[in-house]
């Protein structure tokens, strides 16, 4: 990809003015993760799906909804270097370069529902079928059954750290997320999708944590980290092929999701 070469070429230049400075620090770090996602409500008209009043015989205020969204979670693990350099004895700036794998999982519905009369003609739509008593509200949905997203990225967070107290360390600062693959899986069904991610994410994470000094003069990092994006997971360009189904319905994207991780982690500096 050309966004990782360019990646690449800005990281080695950055890291050989970094390596020339003086107190610069380097180490490596492993860290488990729980991933999820914000912004996951989603309510648009119906008929902007495909499913259109006619076939499901409902009244013009019908809204299309997917539910589990919110629910969806999973474990990950972050992995690499670390590189530190230090302002003063209480400030540095902190860099990371990790590989990063992301699970979540969830079970899907889509559904669409009206309020309103309705008359009673069977509908043709095919899914379950809710009538309250042919006078209330009118449902239809279909569920998904263990849908799971894979991701693997490459992770850059600068960090802003500051010592408080003996060992005791504050971080915050922007996180950049390159997707290296994608992959969905719906039962037993895996299918690339790389196409519908966004390749660059950005987001912005804050750390705590605690310094431990080695006798041999080296320092471990136990830390926990909240990690939230500020930009989508799904790509700005992304279209469904299926029945004219679109992602964007008028100029806006139907899924927006955004990534909210927490993570655990040990880091090693030995320089």
């Amino acid at each position: 990809m050309d966004v990782l070469k360019t990646a690449a070429s800005a990281l080695l230049i950055a890291s050989t003015g970094v390596l020339a400075a003086e107190g610069f620090h380097m180490g490596a770090k492993v860290a488990g993760t729980y991933n999820m996602f914000w912004n996951t409500d989603v309510t648009i008209d119906a008929n902007s799906l495909g499913v259109s009043a006619e076939m499901i015989d409902m009244s013009s205020d019908e809204k299309a909804k997917i539910k589990g969204l919110d629910k969806a979670g999973g474990l990950g693990v972050d992995f690499g270097l670390t590189f530190m350099l230090p302002f003063t004895s209480s400030l540095a700036l902190e860099s990371e370069l990790l590989f990063s794998y992301r699970s979540r999982s969830a079970d899907l519905t889509l559904s669409a529902e009206a309020g309103g009369s309705s008359n009673t003609s069977n509908s043709s739509y095919g899914y379950d079928y809710d009538d309250d008593d042919y006078y209330g509200s009118m449902s239809e949905s279909f569920t998904l059954t263990d849908v799971e997203l894979i991701q693997w990225y490459i992770e850059i967070p600068l960090m802003l750290r500051v010592t408080t107290a003996p060992g005791v360390y504050l971080g915050a600062g922007p996180v950049f997320s390159l997707n290296l693959d994608t992959e969905g899986k719906v039962m037993f069904i895996s299918q690339d999708i790389d196409d519908y991610t966004s390749t660059l994410i950005v987001g912005v994470a804050a750390d705590l944590g605690y310094a431990l000094k080695l006798p041999n003069g080296h320092q471990l990092d136990f830390g926990f980290r909240f990690q939230m994006g500020l930009t989508s997971i799904i790509s700005d360009e992304i279209e469904i092929p299926y029945d004219e189904v679109s992602m964007k319905i008028d100029g806006t994207k139907l899924l927006d999701p955004k990534d909210l991780i927490f993570s655990l982690g040990v880091g090693y500096w030995f320089l």
